[in-house]
């Protein structure tokens, strides 16, 4: 019977096994590396012949009313009555807001009746100068007759003396009244002056709707004292909404008052009219501001939301572009793959506008060269490529 293995002895054999095949791995002959051929890429490619782009710029912004007027009283007051609420509609006219009016009435009744005074006043001298003129007439006729009886009694220089004083007072007499005629017409002017502004200022303790229009908000409450131009109410002409904007020179140089302009808000397009443009730019932004009127109303519009509109730039005539695809944008260059024979040339570019999908290349491309279109993250200069059908 043979003997046992010992626990010990089992572990050896073990190891010897591993030992044995470790070293059969590595005594074993390596195979000889596969060459393969080199893959060749297929490219497409576009050749780039001169054209023309009516190219256009997206710009956005947010929907206004098509007035908006912030309304305030032009005198000093106290709140007696509110009229509206804001979201009210109100028509060009409508009473808005009121202020305690009884000083200004006061003021408006004081100077009406100085003007009908004045006026009384004038008709008063128009007739004393008439009475005037009257008594200085007789008073010359007077004169001249005593004169004419002589001056050789005592009595007779005494009443000539007399009649050239009484001459003297009436002719001052009529000079006064004609002086008050005269500047007559200056008073009455000034008092007119006075009534138009005491009823002016009655008028403006009202403050109404200068057009149609709904109530934004309101900052004054009954009882409340008012300074002059306080902010008193909001209002704005929702009829139609406008789109503000600014845009740089060249876009405004291609645009043109009265021109048509394509929106799109809430999710439908809208037709558009450019009504306001900035001939000379902001100082601070260097950027012209100007202004679209939707042609067309829509309940699903509403001052605040998001528009954008499509506005023409200057159209481009003979210039070569490629598809934006075609670019390698690396070390702060652009580059674009020129084929040549079945091997490409990476050459820099120099790129313009971007429109459509494709961008203009201003320089570093001649007419008729055939471009790479697309894929070219993974192509190198001198590479050698396969033109796909």
């Amino acid at each position: 019977m043979p003997p046992k293995l010992g626990k010990r002895h089992f572990l050896i054999l073990i190891g010897g096994a591993v030992l044995l095949l470790s070293l059969l791995l590595l005594t074993r002959p390596r195979s000889e590396a596969e060459l393969r051929p080199p893959v060749t890429p297929r490219v497409v490619l576009e050749r780039a012949e001169p054209g023309d782009m009516a190219p256009r710029v997206v710009l956005s912004g947010r929907l206004t009313p098509l007035r908006r007027a912030r309304l305030h009283f032009e005198v000093a007051g106290r709140v007696a009555e509110r009229r509206v609420e804001p979201g009210m509609a109100v028509v060009a006219g409508d009473e808005l807001l009121r202020l305690d009016d009884g000083d200004y009435r006061d003021a408006a009744a004081l100077a009406r009746a100085a003007l009908e005074q004045e006026r009384s006043a004038k008709r008063r001298d128009e007739r004393l100068l008439a009475l005037a003129r009257e008594n200085v007439a007789i008073q010359q006729r007077e004169v001249g007759r005593l004169k004419r009886l002589g001056s050789e009694s005592l009595s007779s220089r005494s009443q000539l003396g007399v009649a050239e004083q009484q001459l003297i007072a009436t002719q001052s007499e009529l000079a006064r009244l004609e002086y008050a005629l005269e500047s007559a017409d200056a008073r009455l002017r000034q008092r007119e002056a006075e009534l138009s502004r005491a009823e002016r200022n009655l008028e403006r303790s009202r403050l109404s709707a200068p057009f149609a229009g709904r109530v934004n908000s309101v900052a004054l409450e009954v009882g409340d004292s008012v300074s002059l131009n306080q902010a008193a109410l909001e209002l704005v002409d929702l009829s139609s909404l406008m789109l503000d904007l600014e845009v740089p020179g060249d876009v405004a140089a291609a645009l043109a008052l009265g021109q048509a302009v394509e929106l799109e808000a809430a999710g439908s397009r809208y037709h558009g009219v450019l009504v306001a443009l900035q001939a000379d730019p902001e100082p601070r932004t260097h950027t012209h501001p100007l202004r679209i009127r939707l042609d067309e109303g829509d309940e699903a519009l509403s001052p605040g939301m998001l528009a954008r509109a499509e506005l023409p730039l200057r159209p481009l005539s003979g210039v070569l572009s490629v598809p934006v695809a075609a670019v390698l944008r690396e070390e702060g260059r652009a580059w674009l793959f020129i084929h040549k024979q079945g091997v490409l040339e990476r050459r820099a570019v120099e790129l313009g506008l971007r429109q459509a999908g494709r961008v203009v290349v201003s320089s570093g491309l001649n007419a008729g060269e055939a471009v790479v279109a697309r894929d070219v993250a993974a192509l190198a200069d001198a590479q050698r490529v396969r033109v796909a059908e």
